[in-house]
């Protein structure tokens, strides 16, 4: 048996009962995308904060400004991807470029964290301009990681981006392969991660996919692509992602039938 047959068989059966994602399924799925992206990174926002703060730019409880920007930021690049995708433009690195500059542009502004790499001049919209490393906290302490330097992090996302786009491997091996490449080159100064979480989502549609909140159980999408980054593979976060898709097909296929099933039911009388 193939490893993608129980995904394609989904899709087939998907597409054959005519499911569409709804608008309201479709915007109750991005904000939880957002919150769920934004709490891998360590945001504290409820996910009714999070709906707040995008809905109308207000927040009930204690929150920091910071991660009201972040959540804002990352919901408008979310837009850009999803945009980009239902539109079916190539992937480029002038789109990755967009994603980035949106996904980052109140936080890089307004955080004083990002001081530095201002100092070193850099400028949204652009690749990284200097070293950077992973951060992980084991046993109690940060570890930190090397990654490749400025003009290998740039060479390793052009590369991958055309090794995408003219690959013939099925869809979820060359998504895989492309979103832990991304995360291997580091090429940005700051979300990294959250960049292959929209590249999934912009490519998801662009493939007449519905839109997921790619949540896993906990820490599993971070600790795929790491696990991906240390082991020089791509497996993990395959495994992880056809997971998700096919777990989200399968309860939609579940839904329909049922829905099919009380429309095809109707009544009768017994004489």
């Amino acid at each position: 048996m193939n490893q993608f047959d129980e995904f394609d068989d989904l899709l087939k059966t998907y597409h054959r009962l005519n499911i569409i994602q709804s608008k309201d399924e479709f915007d109750k799925t991005k904000i939880e995308f957002v919150y769920h992206s934004n709490r891998l990174e360590g945001s504290n926002l409820t996910l009714f904060q999070t709906e707040d703060i995008i809905n109308s730019h207000h927040i009930k409880g204690e929150a920091s400004f910071l991660e009201c920007l972040m959540a804002i930021d990352n919901y408008r690049a979310l837009n850009l991807a999803l945009t980009f995708g239902a539109n079916k433009y190539p992937l480029t690195e002038k789109m990755l470029l967009n994603f980035h500059q949106t996904l980052l542009k109140n936080s890089f502004e307004n955080d004083p964290a990002y001081a530095s790499w201002k100092d070193k001049g850099q400028l949204l919209g652009e690749f990284k301009v200097g070293s950077n490393r992973i951060r992980r906290t084991e046993g109690g302490k940060d570890v930190y990681y090397p990654t490749p330097t400025v003009i290998e992090s740039k060479e390793n996302i052009l590369k991958s981006l055309e090794l995408y786009n003219f690959s013939s491997e099925h869809f979820l091996e060359k998504l895989s392969k492309l979103v832990q490449n991304i995360y291997n080159a580091h090429a940005f100064f700051d979300g990294n991660k959250r960049m292959t979480r929209l590249v999934i989502a912009n490519q998801l549609l662009a493939n007449q996919l519905p839109l997921i909140v790619l949540h896993g159980h906990g820490n599993d999408y971070n600790e795929a692509l790491f696990s991906g980054y240390v082991n020089q593979t791509h497996k993990p976060i395959l495994t992880l992602l056809k997971l998700m898709v096919c777990q989200y097909l399968t309860q939609q296929i579940e839904l329909a039938k049922q829905i099919n099933k009380s429309k095809n039911k109707g009544f009768g009388l017994i004489i």
